[in-house]
């Protein structure tokens, strides 16, 4: 007769059968707790431990022999520290700096290094939050002692890329093919951001936190040098704020006027906000006295860049007529060959000019190339990849026939202008303009200044 088995159940579930339901609830609430604070934990220190960001080069002193360095990290107590290094060499130096106040969330940084060698490469990293954090090794190239052949690239009107209505799809690929050229030097030509109009990033100290970000492939390599527009100064946003992020020498009205050398090349930045509105007197004989002092060094290029435009046929933004009348008879009789401004979102070039603002003549029919007996050309170079918000396109010329003081112009393009400085006394000018497409750059403008005669 068989016998039957009794099945005895596991030690381990008799002794879970032991234990009351609600405990073993809280254990398992425990260790999920326990997991859930290790990942934020570690969230925690990866985000606390991020690599400083906004990091901008700009020129304080002497460019030649100086760098100024700024960048933000996320905790308040960080040091100011830049390491750098010439080109290729293993061994860095150590350059100590200030925390510089400004409305930056966390803290920003601003180190001079000084006792450069001119027209020398150089490799740096800055110092981030905790012992080991610093950025990736950034260069920068500092600029020649005296005539030399160098880029410099004027860009303006650029937004914050990946707007909602789609009106800055251009400003990455300006951004990125700029970062390509590798200029020495870049200028800044104002309404960076467009706060009053894209409210991504409030308030606005967030906006300038991720304009200055998303400028990183072209600042960290080429000095940035500003002006200012009508948006950073007027439209929901503030001067002071943006003046703060930028570190550019002494000047005049708070620095919002200002000038430096390059080489043999003196720039000045002009603080032009107005439509109808010129500068005051004040500030026009600052220029006046500026540009004497330029001419008294034996500065061969002397180039102003502004915001608003003396010559400006778009509707979006027509010509300020004080400002020429203000700015033309002052640089004919200093024989300024170049002024560079933006604002109305089109590209506008004219004949080089004399007797602005009367009968403002031509001094040459020449498209490409004119001599230092010829008289002033205005550039009016828009947008830099944000279109207007008035048209929710780029600026509708005012007529279909171009006034005859114009050489060329375009409203159906991004552009940038690039600046080719030479030491036999040539200033080579060309304007690149692209879709936002994907598709290269491509030349849409080309002139140039010489010392020689034209066709040599």
């Amino acid at each position: 007769m068989a016998r039957s088995r009794t099945q005895t159940a596991p030690r381990w579930r008799a002794a879970t059968k032991s234990i009351p339901r609600w405990l073993i609830a809280l254990a398992l609430a425990l260790i999920f707790l326990f997991f859930s604070a290790t990942v934020a934990y570690s969230a925690y220190k990866a985000h606390r431990r991020r690599p400083p960001d906004q990091v901008h080069l700009a020129w304080v002193k002497d460019p030649a022999t100086t760098m100024t360095v700024s960048w933000r990290t996320y905790r308040s107590d960080t040091p100011s520290y830049v390491r750098y290094r010439l080109k290729g060499a293993e061994t860095w130096q150590e350059w100590v700096g200030v925390h510089r106040p400004s409305g930056a969330s966390g803290m920003l940084h601003e180190v001079t290094i000084e006792d450069l060698s001119p027209d020398t490469e150089y490799e740096y990293r800055v110092k981030g939050d905790y012992f080991s954090v610093w950025s990736e090794t950034h260069s920068f190239h500092t600029a020649p002692a005296g005539a030399s052949e160098f880029d410099v690239v004027y860009v303006a009107d650029t937004g914050l890329a990946g707007r909602k209505d789609g009106l800055s799809a251009g400003t990455q690929q300006i951004i990125d093919e700029i970062a390509e050229m590798k200029p020495l030097l870049v200028l800044g030509g104002g309404d960076y951001a467009y706060f009053d109009s894209d409210k991504r990033y409030k308030p606005l100290d967030r906006a300038i936190d991720a304009w200055f970000n998303q400028m990183m492939p072209v600042a960290t390599q080429s000095p940035l040098m500003p002006t200012y527009g009508n948006h950073e100064a007027l439209l929901q946003e503030s001067v002071d704020l943006w003046s703060q992020r930028f570190p550019t020498p002494a000047g005049f009205d708070h620095n919002l006027n200002y000038s430096f050398d390059v080489g043999d090349v003196h720039f000045i930045s002009l603080f032009t906000i107005f439509e109808e509105q010129g500068i005051s007197s004040a500030t026009l004989k600052w220029l006046e006295a500026d540009i004497q002092a330029a001419q008294a060094a034996g500065k061969q290029w002397i180039i102003p860049f502004t915001h608003v435009s003396a010559f400006a046929e778009g509707k979006s933004h027509p010509s300020n007529l004080a400002l020429r009348a203000q700015l033309g008879p002052l640089f004919e009789k200093y024989g300024i060959k170049l002024v560079i401004s933006a604002h109305d979102q089109a590209y506008e070039r004219t004949y080089p000019l004399v007797d602005v603002p009367q009968s403002m003549t031509a001094t040459s029919t020449s498209k490409s190339c004119y001599t230092l007996e010829d008289g002033v050309t205005w550039v009016k170079t828009s947008p830099g990849g944000k279109m207007s918000s008035k048209g929710g396109n780029f600026s509708v010329f005012s007529s279909e026939v171009a006034p005859r003081w114009t050489v060329y112009r375009n409203n159906t393009m991004h552009v940038f202008t690039q600046l080719h400085f030479t030491p036999d006394r040539r200033l080579q000018v060309k304007t690149y303009g692209l879709k936002g497409d994907g598709k290269p750059a491509a030349v849409i403008d080309a002139f140039e200044y010489t010392a020689g005669n034209c066709g040599a």
